[in-house]
């Protein structure tokens, strides 16, 4: 038989270790249960704007309170050479182009994808503006001084600067999803929007509405494309 001593000293480790086991169950069933933390915010990038200089880069997020409403936000860079998929004239070796603009779009999830944040059909409109300066040569009289000081007229092509300020708006239906690869996100989009440009230029007319792609071109067109990108 145990000395009393001993017995209460056993009993109180048993009791211990009771409490520390149910402890140790509890955290861990509360850690099984907890949900993972819904990503809000997404950065995404344009697949096919790069193809006509546009650099773009969306940043979109949830708007607290409200799970099917979020606010984006386009940061637009313009940068290098005139490309043959915009214009329906002929592109000169060197003729470039530089510019940004931004974009605000309010989105709306019609049908939310239950499993994550930020996805399903949805609807997103808002407006847009840019700024682009495009370098480009035309054949013309210009002004020249010789060496005697004498002024003279000389034909051939001339540097010309044209800048063009776009004012608009979008409104576009889309999906957005994520992939089996995290954090990855697809965002297929298209829709209808209205631009109005204006132009300034030495040169007498716009060498930029040739076309629906065309940079100065004013008037109804149809944004289409997909973008990827990665929840925050």
């Amino acid at each position: 038989m145990l000395p009393l001593r001993t017995h209460h000293t056993l009993v109180r480790w048993h009791t211990l270790g009771a409490g520390l086991l149910l402890l140790s169950m509890s955290a861990a069933a509360q850690t099984q249960e907890a949900p993972p933390r819904p990503h809000t915010a997404l950065l995404k990038v344009n697949a096919f704007q790069p193809l006509a200089r546009s650099y773009q880069l969306e940043f979109e997020k949830q708007l607290p309170g409200h799970p099917k409403h979020s606010l984006s936000l386009t940061p637009q860079l313009y940068r290098g050479r005139v490309t043959q998929l915009t214009s329906d004239h002929e592109v000169q070796p060197d003729e470039r182009m530089r510019g940004w603009g931004l974009e605000l779009l309010h989105r709306t999830y019609l049908i939310p994808n239950t499993d994550a944040a930020l996805a399903g059909f949805y609807l997103a409109y808002g407006p847009q503006y840019q700024r682009l300066e495009m370098q480009f040569k035309a054949n013309g009289w210009q002004q020249l001084l010789a060496n005697d000081g004498l002024t003279y007229y000389q034909y051939g092509p001339i540097d010309y600067t044209e800048t063009i300020r776009r004012y608009g708006a979008t409104a576009v239906l889309g999906y957005q999803s994520p992939l089996d690869l995290g954090r990855v996100y697809l965002d297929f989009y298209l829709g209808i929007g209205y631009r109005n440009t204006q132009f300034t230029s030495a040169f007498p007319k716009s060498r930029y509405r040739t076309g629906l792609l065309d940079y100065g071109y004013q008037g109804f067109y149809m944004p289409a494309g997909f973008k990827i990108g990665f929840s925050l």
